[in-house]
């Protein structure tokens, strides 16, 4: 498989794990419905949209909507759509943009780090 195929999958995984993990431990059947989404969770996300940023600089935009893609598909998967379908689209929107706005800190650090440069050339 692609290495961008694997860093698509670690990012969605990422973004569900946060997901039911933070649901898991404040009991809350929609993580955002937890302060622990927001004082946890959401960095979660961001640092794992960086780390991903930094280690595919290309389209980096991708790496921060990934993991937000990924929690909002297991809500779908859990929950009913409901009325409120529209407005959760736009709140998974809203919550993408953090992570989008670290992967493409992240992107940046690496191509402005010779180090970051030199890892890429190897794969």
């Amino acid at each position: 498989m692609k290495r961008d195929t694997w860093l698509v999958v670690s990012a969605v995984t990422g973004g569900i794990v946060v997901w039911l993990l933070v649901s898991a431990f404040s009991h809350k059947r929609e993580a955002w419905d937890s302060d622990l989404y927001f004082t946890l969770g959401l960095p979660a996300v961001c640092l794992l949209s960086a780390l991903l940023g930094y280690l595919e600089p290309s389209k980096p935009w991708r790496w921060g909507a990934a993991p937000v893609a990924g929690q909002a598909l297991v809500m779908l998967l859990t929950q009913s759509p409901g009325n409120l379908l529209p407005l959760g689209i736009v709140m998974f929107g809203v919550l993408a943009l953090p992570s989008i706005v670290t992967a493409k800190m992240g992107a940046y650090a690496a191509k402005r780090s010779p180090h970051g440069s030199t890892a890429r050339q190897n794969h």
